[in-house]
């Protein structure tokens, strides 16, 4: 009987990672806006969004529960090196979960991203995300310019050079 539950969990796991597969980033058409946040992170400071202004800054909404999450987390790290030398930052917001719970997970697999906490889903909800992974990638004046429901596929070309001409980008155009 537990064979049969392990091998049921495994099939669901399967079945969510290729839902949450792959997606294209997709212009944010909602309401436009700069937009806003002030979280906490695992060593207690705040993170001011507006602080990351003359930045790209991609916000990655995540969950130590979500496997396509965790599967996303390896390359998100990869494109910030990658990227490393330009104004971009990226912000792993973890979403409904406890500090401590947070801080075991991103130990244990050893991710070196900003980890931001938004323990009561405050951000989670203003910024209207129902799907886990969602991520946002905002221009240099903070404004949401794109936003992927599940894992883009972060090292591709296309999104690295989607990234780079945002980072080009002169501060009047948009």
């Amino acid at each position: 009987m537990k064979s049969i539950l392990t091998l049921m969990v495994a099939i669901i796991c399967a079945a969510l990672t290729q839902v949450a597969g792959s997606r294209e980033l997709s212009p944010y058409s909602a309401e436009p806006g700069t937009a806003v946040f002030n979280l906490p992170d695992l060593k207690g400071q705040q993170h001011n969004l507006e602080d990351y202004r003359g930045q790209v800054v991609l916000v990655n909404f995540w969950a130590s529960w979500c496997p396509p999450c965790i599967q996303e987390m390896p390359v998100l790290e990869k494109l910030q090196q990658k990227l490393n030398e330009q104004p971009f930052e990226i912000l792993a917001v973890n979403v409904g979960e406890k500090k401590y719970r947070v801080w075991k997970f991103v130990k244990l697999i050893s991710f070196d991203l900003p980890v931001l906490l938004d323990e009561r889903k405050d951000t989670f909800n203003a910024w209207g995300v129902s799907v886990l992974p969602t991520s946002f990638l905002l221009d240099k004046q903070g404004n949401i310019r794109y936003r992927v429901q599940g894992d883009t596929g972060w090292d591709s070309e296309d999104v690295v050079a989607l990234i780079e001409e945002l980072v080009n980008e002169e501060e009047n155009e948009q």
